[in-house]
């Protein structure tokens, strides 16, 4: 057991790697008390119960679900043996991960499998041929072999309940839909930017952009496909993407005081929502500061995962402050993060997206729309479910 304490950074670090966070979090985090005892630590948030004690149906779903996590372990562990890529104490630790455990090891918490102990069966070794005269020392070393065994047996720690761990939940959001409730999907906000600026074409020049922001006159600077249009095309694409257990609501930033709020719709009603969408139209000033305040009461974000994805062109122009209300936001919903999708890399939302432990996506040209509003919410939407 202490070799697996010593080993358990490497080893979960290996996992870590190649695998999404529901694989590490599947082997609970040793720590060897004062006392000697062994303590086990999970950063799942919830009230850990033994998997033997479960109700059948219950049972069985966390049965399955340990089951189809500890193939994907095993494919892992052959995958890193031909190529030997990992130090052989490490590959002989996810081994042993990757076998079936004891029952009376696992415990379920908030619907997920965590292994506190697994039971190595250690090798019998084969008993010696006798010398003649000699057979009674041959008898006596195995019997002391045996012994030191069964001392060693009577040594290991038994299977504590994972305790639960102080910090901030882990997110849930990489958990296919069948296997997270109703109430532990995350909840998912879209603020589109409708200020006059949103009209310019994607494909507008220097040239034409330097002139029309000295109040120049240009032709056909708002001729498609305009900053809007794509916006609402690559908005639209996007949802059809999103887990059919996440309801999305819409916020559309008009000009200042004018910022439009919906519900939040369920999948049933994706068509209203994209409908929604392309009624948004570009109109006055940016009010970045109250479309994020006013989405953010939209969501959870304390005991649910919440994402906010702002689309925007520029700063703030109402007067407010995005960065305060970010940095407030988060405080209030630690869960929430806000992702950033910067329409002509302006930079305005950078401070926004670092409040909320989000990210900035760039968007310089028609082309990069699409990819860029599929990484602002990929992390939302988990690999391998049907």
């Amino acid at each position: 057991m202490q070799n697996y304490i010593n080993l358990y950074p490497a080893f979960i670090s290996l996992i870590d790697r190649h695998l999404s966070a529901g694989y590490k979090n599947l082997f609970a985090r040793p720590h060897l008390a004062s006392d000697g005892s062994i303590e086990w630590y999970s950063d799942i948030n919830g009230q850990p119960v033994s998997l033997i004690a479960l109700p059948p149906a219950e049972k069985e779903q966390a049965r399955a679900l340990l089951q189809q996590k500890l193939i994907v372990i095993e494919q892992l562990y052959q995958i890193l043996s031909l190529n030997n890529s990992a130090p052989a104490e490490v590959m002989q630790v996810l081994s042993l991960a990757s076998r079936q455990p004891d029952e009376r090891g696992v415990w379920v918490v908030d619907g997920q499998p965590v292994i506190t102990a697994w039971s190595e069966r250690p090798a019998v070794p084969a008993t010696p041929v006798a010398r003649p005269g000699r057979r009674w020392l041959w008898l006596l070393l195995v019997l002391l072999v045996l012994l030191a065994l069964l001392l060693l047996r009577g040594c290991m720690p038994t299977a504590e309940r994972p305790v639960q761990h102080a910090p901030a939940p882990l997110p849930v959001k990489q958990v296919c839909p069948i296997n997270r409730t109703k109430q532990q999907a995350p909840e998912m906000v879209l603020i589109f930017d409708a200020s006059g600026s949103m009209s310019i074409s994607m494909d507008i020049t220097p040239e034409e952009l330097r002139r029309l922001m000295q109040d120049e006159p240009v032709e056909n600077f708002d001729r498609e496909p305009r900053r809007i249009s794509l916006a609402h095309r690559s908005a639209k694409q996007v949802i059809d993407e999103v887990p059919k257990d996440i309801d999305i609501s819409l916020v559309a930033a008009a000009t200042c005081q004018q910022v439009f709020v919906t519900s939040a719709l369920p999948f049933a009603q994706r068509n209203e929502l994209k409908h929604a969408i392309d009624k948004i139209q570009p109109v006055g000033k940016t009010a970045l500061a109250e479309a994020l305040e006013k989405a953010g009461k939209l969501v959870d974000g304390v005991d649910r995962d919440a994402i906010i994805v702002l689309i925007t062109d520029g700063e703030e122009t109402c007067g407010g402050d995005p960065c305060e209300v970010a940095q407030r936001l988060k405080q209030s919903k630690p869960r929430l993060q806000v992702n950033v999708v910067d329409i002509m890399n302006t930079g305005a939302g950078n401070c926004i997206a670092s409040h909320t432990g989000g990210s900035v996506y760039a968007v310089n040209n028609t082309h990069e729309f699409n990819e860029m509003m599929n990484q602002a919410i990929k992390e939302y939407i988990p690999e391998g479910c049907d």
